[in-house]
């Protein structure tokens, strides 16, 4: 740990910073190793959209250019399709700034936000850079519960953060639950709903947030087309919200934040159904197998409604990140989640998949024979 310089401000010397998943490439040099599969960062294993990377192709003989600091093409394609208004539309890049440009607008030194102890990391690191004030909440079964949120809730509460489904868990917070608590929190509370992995519901339960936002509540829906549409390099998210607090989070928002190739790739992949959907299929048939497998050894994990599964694993969770990097196989320790004993994997194709299983029961039964 570097020593802290004497000038840094009070506010941030404890952050901790946000630990990224191992790349490919430090895992090949520090282990020697050529064939690595990496499944700790919720990446599309499919690579990214087709339409996408043509629209990136015909782009590239104008990178000379600035791109439209308003992202104009692709508000109104948002628009479109999500029927709402393209002043109600924030692009970001990737869902991190937009996180940030929230706490910018909206969380000044003391001003309190909550946030789920499990949830993911950037909303602590965030609010803290602002000076603001966390006010933690349990997630009993690693999820939201709506009493645990409202009772950290006071009159000094500006922004709640609620990622559903929630990573690391994969855990989902149900309309149900959503409806109750929102039915009773103050009006004067910005509830942010991270949806980072919206594209893969399926079934009932899954909350229609915009639906809140039309009842003119005061909402931010956080969206991004870094795992579904495959475009996690390009680092591209966008916020859905009302015209109001759209016009403050562009207030803070840096000229030029979003790059063109990004703009391009991102409107082009709206328009292909075709991967979106053969994306969500691979996913779910993952989903499936890793039950099955994790059921056949006998581990704990929660049912996921995202495009990773956590795993409670019999040694420290770290430890056995470290052993499977030995094997070419790269997952998320999630220790700094209050989560010590799991393991965080990502949804990959199925022979990464069955690569992961078979190297997981191998250092089981390494560790079963010492």
């Amino acid at each position: 740990m570097p020593k802290i310089h004497p000038f840094t401000r009070n506010a941030i010397k404890d952050i901790i910073p946000y630990e990224p998943g191992k790349p490919i490439s430090e895992v090949q040099r520090e282990y020697g190793l050529t064939d690595v599969i990496k499944l700790a960062s919720n990446e599309n294993p499919l690579g990214p959209s087709p339409k996408a990377v043509d629209a990136i192709k015909a782009a590239l003989q104008e990178l000379n250019l600035y791109p439209d600091g308003g992202c104009y093409l692709l508000r109104k394609k948002l628009s479109e399709k999500l029927n709402v208004q393209t002043s109600q539309l924030v692009i970001g890049n990737g869902s991190a700034e937009l996180i940030e440009l929230i706490c910018e607008a909206f969380i000044g030194e003391g001003d309190e936000a909550v946030i789920g102890y499990q949830a993911f990391f950037k909303y602590r690191i965030a609010v803290q850079i602002m000076n603001g004030v966390i006010n933690w909440a349990e997630m009993p079964g690693n999820t939201y519960d709506a009493d645990e949120i409202l009772a950290k809730v006071s009159g000094k509460t500006k922004v709640l953060f609620i990622a559903n489904p929630n990573n690391p868990t994969g855990t989902l917070m149900d309309k149900n639950q959503v409806a109750y608590l929102m039915d009773r929190l103050p009006d004067d509370v910005i509830v942010v709903f991270d949806e980072a992995y919206y594209d893969y519901q399926s079934g009932n339960d899954y909350p229609d947030t915009i639906e809140y936002l039309q009842r003119g509540l005061s909402v931010i829906i956080l969206r991004t087309f870094s795992k579904s549409y495959g475009l996690a390099g390009l680092r591209i998210g966008y916020a859905i919200t009302n015209e109001g607090i759209a016009h403050s989070m562009n207030g803070v928002r840096e000229a030029f934040n979003v790059n063109s190739l990004a703009q391009v790739a991102a409107t082009a992949a709206l328009d292909d159904d075709e991967f979106l959907q053969k994306s969500i299929k691979m996913n779910e048939e993952g989903k499936l197998f890793f039950y099955k497998e994790l059921e056949r050894l006998g581990l704990e994990y929660r049912p996921t409604a995202a495009n990773f599964i956590l795993i409670k694993v019999p040694i420290p969770g770290r430890d056995l990140f470290k052993l499977l990097l030995k094997k070419g196989v790269v997952v998320r320790p999630v220790d700094g989640y209050g989560l010590p004993e799991y393991i965080r994997v990502s949804i990959g194709l199925p022979d990464e998949n069955r690569r992961f299983f078979s190297s997981l029961e191998g250092v089981i039964q390494e560790l079963n024979h010492c």
